[in-house]
């Protein structure tokens, strides 16, 4: 067994180690097979790639030194030949091109027409950029508003001239009784002389000189007035925002007058619209409108405050139970001194803007317009129901329209005071008096409206307070029950 014969194990192994050998010798030759393809593709990748970048160079150095070869050229036969656009063209010349121009676009016009063809017609847009003016060539006065959905042509659109006519029309057929919406109502018409104007440029080119002076403001105010007559808030808004924004820039008008309507719809809409309103009149003016403002408001100062009382204020009666102006200064105080800063002679600073301010405010508190609407707003802040009264007999222009939106809300504040303030029973013919009604049966027709009890001609005011609190039970239930909802 040990005479030196292989096992049967290592013949086994023999074959197995030799077949290992040769696969690992076809490998390494299928490798070294592969990388020389790739080291043989490689290289000529690279030299097609530089010759390529070679070949771009070369012929971006061409047509660079084609391209400076040009601009030489082009350089020689200027200064040689200077063209037409380079000679100076002066005024009558001008003319002349112009009148050229008017003349084939005439002759254009006429050949298609013949030939019944309908030119297009040119924007204003297009105008503009090919004489720097561009105006209307409509002649009618009256047009419908439409929204622009495309670059206005010259055609529809009404020069400044006509415009100013048909703003005069809109007035006098607004005196007539025409109607406020339509095509042809007052609200439309005044739109539609609006929009004219914006898409000339009006404000921004011609106004500059006299029309923005005069009759843009003019427009925009009288569309506010009407505004405010038919109650349309929506669009009086819009006209203020843009009066604003003219009597900031130095356009002169009713700015007075504007700003106390500002006032009084901001009182009506909410106390912090109220303040906003303020808070833009104190700083708006640059001529010392705000800080007057500021100062009449905060002296107590308002034309219409002094004002005597009148047949149907109730009288003496009134001031019984009306809260005294001294309370409504107060409460109103917190506005005015928010807005205002600390009250006048609080401090250096703040005496100093007083007195500076003291020029202006006098003028503005004797003003009718702002003082009486300070006035108001005192008296609105301060439950003033007697002094409100009196101010809207003495209101001037279109207040008393406003005034209007603020009324509902001071009957309200009244019965209340009525209801906490007297017992048994008031006549109703003192009632009347106190809330601005001139008959009894209006008194008694806002009571009921109230839920108030009125027996034999007067208020029964123990059985209206129980009606009152029945009714804001029911009130808080509905909200309590909305909010769990």
């Amino acid at each position: 067994m040990s005479g030196g014969k292989p096992s049967p194990a290592k013949k086994r192994k023999a074959p197995a180690a030799a077949a290992a050998a040769a696969g690992s010798k076809k490998l390494s030759a299928g490798v070294g097979a592969l990388l020389a393809r790739l080291e043989a593709t490689n290289a000529v990748f690279l030299e097609v790639s530089a010759q390529q970048t070679v070949a771009a160079q070369l012929k971006a150095q061409q047509s660079a030194a084609a391209r400076l070869m040009a601009e030489e050229m082009a350089a020689k036969a200027s200064a040689t030949s200077p063209s037409l656009a380079s000679l100076p063209v002066d005024k009558a010349e001008l003319a002349r091109r112009a009148e050229r121009r008017a003349r084939f676009q005439e002759e254009q016009a006429a050949a298609a027409a013949a030939a019944g063809v309908k030119m297009k017609e040119k924007t204003l847009v297009e105008l503009r950029s090919e004489q720097g003016v561009a105006r209307g060539q409509n002649q009618s006065l009256e047009k419908e508003y439409l929204r622009l959905t495309s670059l206005p042509s010259a055609a529809d659109v009404r020069p400044p001239e006509v415009l100013a006519q048909a703003l005069e029309l809109v007035k006098r057929r607004w005196t007539e009784g025409c109607e406020y919406t339509g095509p042809r109502g007052a609200c439309d018409q005044l739109k539609s002389i609006r929009q004219d104007l914006t898409v000339q440029h009006i404000r921004n080119r011609f106004t500059v000189q006299h029309i923005r002076n005069r009759f843009t403001v003019q427009v925009y105010e009288t569309h506010a007035r009407i505004a405010i007559e038919v109650g349309d808030w929506a669009e009086f808004r819009q006209c203020h925002s843009v009066l604003q924004q003219l009597y900031g820039e130095g356009a002169p008008g009713e700015q007075h007058e504007f700003t106390a309507y500002g006032l009084l719809l901001a009182a009506a809409t909410g106390r912090s619209v109220l303040a906003h309103e303020l808070s833009d009149a104190l700083s708006a003016s640059e001529s010392g409108l705000g800080a007057a403002i500021a100062a009449s408001s905060s002296s107590g100062g308002g034309r219409g405050s002094s004002r005597g009382p009148s047949s149907s204020s109730g009288g003496g009666g009134g001031g019984s139970w009306g809260p005294s102006s001294g309370s409504g200064s107060s409460k109103a105080g917190g506005v005015w001194s928010r807005l205002g800063g600390a009250e006048p002679g609080s401090s250096t600073a703040a005496g100093a803007a007083h007195t500076a301010a003291t020029a202006d405010a006098a003028a503005v508190a004797d003003d009718r317009f702002v003082g009486h609407a300070l006035a108001v707003c005192r008296a609105f802040l301060g439950n003033d129901f007697v002094n409100f009264l009196r101010l809207y007999e003495s209101a001037p222009r279109m207040s008393p329209y406003l005034m209007d939106a603020l009324l509902a809300k001071m009957r309200s504040k009244a019965y209340s005071t009525v209801l906490a303030a007297f017992q048994p029973s008031v006549p109703l013919s003192a009632l009347a008096g106190w809330f601005g009604f001139t008959k009894k049966k209006e008194a008694a027709a806002f009571l009921r409206e109230k839920g108030a009890v009125v027996v034999d001609g007067s208020l029964d005011v123990k059985a209206s307070r129980a009606a009152a609190a029945a009714l804001a039970a029911e009130a808080a239930a509905a909200a309590a029950q909305d909010a769990r909802r």
